[in-house]
């Protein structure tokens, strides 16, 4: 269900749709807020749609650091299932090959 929301940014109150929480949409327009008035503290001679495009160039990266890093987990994971596999395999193969040499001496 979609929920109309309400969020300022800037002095600016925006209004948006989303099946997101209230509490979560306010937040990301707080946390950009003040990524913005960051921004247009350290550089005063900005525009505010030149500090909108750095905030979101900053999201954007931050995004696709996060979405590299993930890549990258998954990748290490995927590399310790197989591993696991393969230990498994051989743990089993060693058990078997234990319980044969039991059988063969009782």
């Amino acid at each position: 269900m979609l929920n109309k929301i309400r969020f300022v940014v800037g002095g600016i109150t925006y209004s948006i749709m989303s099946e997101d929480s209230a509490e979560y949409i306010e937040s990301l327009g707080r946390e950009l807020d003040h990524k913005m008035d960051a921004l247009a503290k350290q550089n005063p001679f900005l525009s505010t749609t030149m500090i909108a495009v750095l905030a979101a160039m900053d999201a954007a990266d931050a995004a696709k650091k996060a979405e590299l890093e993930n890549a990258e987990l998954r990748r290490k994971l995927d590399d310790m299932t197989e591993q696991y596999a393969i230990a498994k395999s051989v743990a089993d193969s060693v058990q078997f090959l234990n319980e044969e040499n039991d059988d063969i001496y009782e």
